[in-house]
């Protein structure tokens, strides 16, 4: 028990010697409470002894710290023994009141060495600070101070409050400000002990809304109007400024840069805004036409997709214009008032929206919104389920100068609801002129098509609908986007402007082909080859106004096709296709080559007189389809087991899809013939008296009688659109109808896409001399170029007197 004892006294005479020595911290000074605890004399618990150091980046002991210059905290753990174990995975905390510590959290486990390590930086204030550190040991706490002095590093900016530095901030006046008020900024700069700085420093000063125009600064106590970037020098480290908003509304951030350093200081603002007193509809996303005045097409909820959006953006601007106009200056809501160069746009300004139609569930996103810093506020409209058009009414209470509440409204550009797909009836093609003139002959012919299409609604299609064009002769523009105009070449050809909604144009143009690949030996012409035959005369070759039937020459097949859905019948209302609706099935579409309304090469031939079945089938064979399902056949859209097809369309309910109706799209489609007719030179022209039936062929005319005369080229085209015909009397002969005259000029028109020559009515009468005399034919081209004979009639008179002398219309005296 003796020996007991004397051990217990010598371990704690040994615990004190240690106490004494370590009592003082290393490095950092300061002293704390409670270094250590003995061990309980009952069990065997054993104290922790606690060490700390400050030390800099060389591991040189320091109490000063800086932002650029930290320290190290190293708190070393020992057991409380005669040896002095070092003492592993402690958990030393250390805390101070405003010297940043890390870890953030303020704790550390030692090492095996019985250290553990925090880093001293300071923070935004400057002066002598206490770090606290605390170990938990198994007799109990163990706590421990060290001082330290935080200091700034190199130059600070920021501003005295009283006598304390307030760093990184500027000195204002005041925080809010008037509608174009103003506010003094005071600055200091000082060294890292605090002191403000003897040398003269620049700082340059700038804000938001100085950089965008809107506010200025200028020296305090100048009278300029400022500048939006203001440098000022420290005298005895202090600078005033003066800040002036201007413009600026809302809330605006100060910047102030110490030049050459990194030193900055901030300040913030919130100046007042003037009264609104106007809002206008800005721009519609999508929109058509010219920004902001066109109309806005989206698609019917659920029919959406690529260039068919379902959700449109409106945007509207609030302002504030001048109250005082000049005399005939426009005012609020007249033509001319946004281009006022007065007017402020204005943020912050509270907006509601409402619409005039609703029909289907079209919805607003948003009933309200605020104004951006330009004045700007969005709302969003969602399509329903209806075809029908909207308009968005955006409306605010503006205050005037009177202190009374006035409503401000403004309403939004058209809102389509619709599919914007064209639909199979809603799509057709015209063309300058259909007989296009001496596009035989010469090549260069140009001649506009303009497709023009609308939804199942008869709505235009949404602008940058593309429309494709395929040519059996010549060349055509591959496409155009409707409501654009189709580049250069369109431009400088016809000088046009933009399409109209739901149209574009595109130039078909002479050139080879004008032939069938393969049996051009079997397409007709007016030859007396032995297969001619017109039912109107009974001549055996020349003009004909028939239709001489398959192979037609020179008659150009176009195909126009777009992305669209099948025509139906809404037979409820409803806007949707429903089962059992009446419905238009397309097949794929083609190039109608011999003009018998089917895809030849599968469902025909079925021209009909006066073509030939094999005629037909030849002029069919070369007919080529569009595989818009890409499967390398050409499809009729029918199931084949039922021979029947179902709707396609957008307007297919999800619950039918699949079922009774598609949503997959077809393609829409039209088509038109274009005749490449003869230049004036390669025309023919033939007689035929009438009423005759069969009408006879002649090449004479008799007095008194009349003549339908036909002109064609030597594939029985008409002339082309604008050509003159001029016949001539000559000798006893005189043109009675369908004028009195010694001479006659007729301009063929277009006409369409009509097969057969051209036919005039002739009637001649003598002068009253017996004898006889001539008609002469002649034609000259739409441009007046090229006059060239056709041919020459001769003209029989059969008597000296007439009926009556005063009417040389009357005929002959005598009969015939």
């Amino acid at each position: 028990m003796m020996s007991h004892w004397v051990a217990i006294l010598g371990r704690r005479l040994a615990a004190l010697g240690s106490m004494l020595v370590l009592l003082t911290a290393c490095g950092g000074g300061g002293g704390g409470g409670g270094g250590f605890l003995p061990s309980d004399p009952d069990g065997d618990t054993t104290g922790y002894t606690l060490q700390l150091e400050v030390v800099d980046a060389n591991g040189n002991p320091t109490s000063s710290i800086t932002t650029t210059r930290p320290a190290t905290l190293r708190a070393t753990v020992l057991e409380d023994t005669p040896g002095g174990d070092p003492v592993s995975g402690a958990v030393v905390a250390a805390s101070a009141e405003f010297t940043v510590i890390t870890p953030e959290n303020g704790q550390a486990l030692t090492n095996a060495d019985g250290v553990a390590t925090f880093q001293l930086e300071a923070g935004t204030a400057v002066g002598a600070d206490t770090v606290t550190v605390t170990v938990e040991s198994p007799g109990g706490t163990v706590t421990r101070s060290v001082g330290v002095q935080t200091d700034f590093a190199g130059l600070n900016l920021g501003f005295f409050d009283g006598n304390t530095f307030v760093n990184g901030q500027i000195g204002l006046s005041a925080n809010d400000l008037a509608f174009g008020g103003s506010a003094a900024l005071r600055l200091a700069v000082v060294d890292e002990a605090g002191q403000t700085a003897a040398a003269t420093e620049q700082i340059r000063l700038t804000s938001a809304c100085s950089l965008s125009g809107q506010a200025f600064f200028r020296p305090l106590g100048d009278t300029g109007e400022g500048t939006a970037t203001l440098v000022v020098e420290t005298v005895d480290g202090l600078a005033n400024a003066e800040y002036l908003a201007g413009s600026c509304e809302g809330g605006d951030e100060l910047t102030a840069e110490l030049v050459g350093s990194d030193a900055t200081a901030t300040g913030s603002l919130t100046i007042a805004g003037r009264s609104a007193n106007f809002i206008g509809f800005y721009s519609a996303d999508p929109t058509e036409g010219e920004e902001g005045a066109g109309r806005t097409i989206i698609a019917l909820r659920g029919t959406g997709g690529p260039g068919r959006p379902e959700v449109a953006t409106l945007t509207f601007e609030v302002l504030e214009a001048p109250v005082i106009l000049a005399e005939g200056e426009p005012g609020p809501g007249e033509a001319g008032y946004l281009d006022n160069p007065d007017r402020v746009p204005l943020a912050g300004i509270n907006v509601e929206f409402s619409l005039t139609n609703a029909l289907g569930g079209t919805t607003l996103l948003n009933s309200t919104g605020v104004t951006d810093a330009n004045g700007l506020v969005d709302v969003e409209v969602r399509a329903g389920n209806v075809a029908t058009s909207t308009l968005v009414i955006a409306s605010f209470e503006s205050t005037g100068a009177d202190g009374n509440t006035r409503p401000q409204e403004a309403t939004s550009n058209q809102i389509v609801i619709s599919t914007g797909l064209p639909d199979q009836n809603s799509i057709s093609l015209s063309s300058e002129f259909f007989h296009a003139p001496r596009a035989r002959d010469i090549d260069g012919v140009n001649v506009t098509l303009t497709i023009r299409m609308a939804d199942k609604f008869n709505n235009p299609v949404a602008d940058g609908t593309s429309a494709v064009f395929t040519t059996e002769y010549g060349t055509i523009d591959s496409s155009c986007l409707t409501g654009v105009s189709n580049g250069a070449r369109y431009q400088s050809v016809i000088g046009a402007e933009a399409p109209l909604r739901g149209t574009c144009s595109v130039l078909w143009t002479s050139q080879a082909p004008r032939f069938p690949i393969f049996n051009r030996d079997r397409v007709q012409t007016t030859d007396d080859d032995g297969t001619y035959l017109c039912s109107s005369h009974t001549g055996s070759f020349g003009p004909c106004p028939d239709d001489l039937g398959a192979i037609r020459g020179l008659r150009s097949a176009i195909l126009v096709t777009a992305v669209g859905e099948e025509s139906f019948v809404d037979a409820n209302g409803n806007g949707l296709y429903d089962e059992g609706e009446d419905f238009e099935n397309l097949p794929e579409a083609f190039i109608d080559k011999n003009e018998d309304g089917v895809y030849t090469p599968v469902e025909g031939p079925q021209c009909g007189p006066p073509s030939t079945v094999e005629n037909c089938e030849l002029a069919g064979a070369e007919e080529e389809f569009v595989d818009f399902n890409q499967d390398g056949v050409y499809s009729l859209n029918v199931d084949p087991n039922t021979g029947e097809g179902v709707y396609n369309g957008s307007l297919c309910p999800p619950e039918g899809d699949g079922i009774f109706c598609s949503r997959d799209l077809v393609n829409v489609r039209t088509s038109t013939v274009l005749v490449l007719t003869a230049a004036a030179q390669n025309l023919q022209a033939l007689a035929a008296r009438t009423p005759d039936d069969p009408r006879r062929a002649t090449d004479t005319l008799q007095e008194g009688s009349t003549y339908e005369i036909y002109i064609a080229d030597r594939y029985n085209n008409a002339p082309g659109a604008g050509t003159t015909l001029n016949f001539r009397a000559d000798g006893d002969c005189r043109i009675v109808f369908p004028e009195d005259t010694d001479e006659l000029d007729i301009t063929v028109p277009d006409l369409n896409t009509a097969r057969g020559a051209f036919t005039t009515r002739l009637r001649v009468n003598g002068t009253g001399a017996a004898g006889g005399g001539r008609i002469t034919m002649s034609a000259t081209d739409p441009d007046a170029s090229n006059p060239a004979p056709i041919t020459t009639f001769a003209c029989q008179t059969t008597c000296s007197e007439l009926q009556d002398p005063n009417d040389p219309t009357a005929g002959c005296a005598e009969e015939l």
